[in-house]
């Protein structure tokens, strides 16, 4: 059981360079908290030292701002050393261009108080910046739901619905009310320290796409969790996001990650492999961004054919089309599925990006 009073929640957020901006939005959220018992564990992976004064600076306007200096790590270490560092009793993650809700931690407390929840996964909302007059609204938010009406929102995830609830990790999100979903990132989580205790439940390194969703199904095969139905995250789509910006070994940075989901799922289960065809959809349109339909795609003139025949006829993209993918993919990932096979999904999405 976890009470209000003396309690403090720590707020891991990792930081390498970036927009300044966007990150002091970031902290400016966590700083106009309803609830002020936390700290901000600012972990800065390798920035420039230009980047790393300013993050000095910054660091120096509120003394429950800890400011680490760390080796490159990628984002897996810098949360899995924030989270040694911690000395809250509940840990929540932050990425440093989104922003929270100034109520979720309040919120979230509420619920931990008198529940036997080990984590909690709050939901998220999307937003371009053209959606900033709309966030501003919610974010003027000021007064926490109260303990029964916060009851009423939890979602307690039973075993009877486990596959459903792995499908939710890596396919289509849970969804409630007209925005709000349950992020397959690590957006929203509020989880016990416990939780991490003996170096459990830390992130895999060398691992730079999906480590989010592997923690995730690694969760939620040993500890309780619960969703709520109240929004406690804003995600930001940022153009200049490691999943935007070219990356000529993108295909290696997906295939390793979908091996390790492919080993934990159960892809005999309707449910789960059908959101395995969801996520391989969502790979190949990542593969597609940040390679075949990059600007700089045409820069690689020896690899460009090697790497045609490579998404062709490798695994795991060699399953997009099969009939079994045919037989349980959505209808639009169907449609894009036989494209695929006929080499011709990428001219197509060449011709219609802006409606992907």
């Amino acid at each position: 059981m976890i009470k209000n009073d003396d309690k403090k929640i720590s707020v891991i957020l990792p930081v390498k360079n970036g927009d300044l901006s966007l990150l002091k939005r970031a902290i400016s959220s966590v700083r106009t908290q309803t609830f002020p018992g936390f700290e901000i564990l600012l972990i800065d992976d390798g920035s420039e030292k230009p980047f790393a004064e300013e993050l000095k600076t910054i660091a120096e306007t509120d003394d429950r701002i800890r400011l680490y200096h760390i080796a490159p790590s990628g984002v897996s270490g810098a949360r899995n050393f924030g989270i040694e560092k911690a000395e809250g009793d509940v840990i929540t993650l932050l990425d440093s261009d989104d922003v929270i809700s100034p109520v979720c931690f309040e919120e979230a407390l509420l619920l931990l108080e008198n529940s036997d929840a080990e984590a909690l996964w709050g939901g998220t909302w999307y937003f371009e910046s053209s959606d900033l007059p709309e966030l501003g609204k919610w974010m003027r938010r000021k007064t926490a739901l109260g303990k029964e009406e916060l009851k009423a929102r939890e979602v307690k995830l039973s075993s009877d619905r486990v596959h459903k609830t792995r499908a939710e990790c890596i396919g289509e999100p849970f969804r409630f009310g007209e925005n709000g979903y349950i992020n397959r990132g690590i957006a929203a989580r509020f989880i016990r320290k416990e939780v991490f205790e003996g170096g459990r439940n830390r992130f895999f390194l060398g691992i730079k796409m999906y480590e989010d969703a592997i923690w995730n199904l690694l969760m939620l095969e040993n500890h309780k969790i619960s969703y709520v139905q109240s929004i406690w995250y804003y995600y930001y789509n940022n153009e200049a996001s490691v999943s935007n910006r070219f990356n000529p070994d993108v295909l290696e940075c997906m295939e390793v990650p979908l091996k390790m989901i492919r080993e934990i799922l159960d892809l005999e289960d309707p449910e789960e492999y059908t959101a395995y065809t969801r996520i391989l959809m969502d790979s190949l349109r990542y593969v597609y961004k940040c390679l075949f339909g990059h600007p700089k795609w045409k820069s690689l003139k020896k690899e460009r054919k090697e790497l045609s025949d490579h998404i062709y006829r490798s695994d795991p993209w060699n399953e997009i089309g099969s009939p079994r993918f045919q037989k349980f993919a959505g209808k639009r990932d169907q449609q894009k599925a036989e494209l695929f096979r006929k080499h011709l999904l990428f001219l197509y999405w060449k011709l219609t990006w802006k409606n992907m």
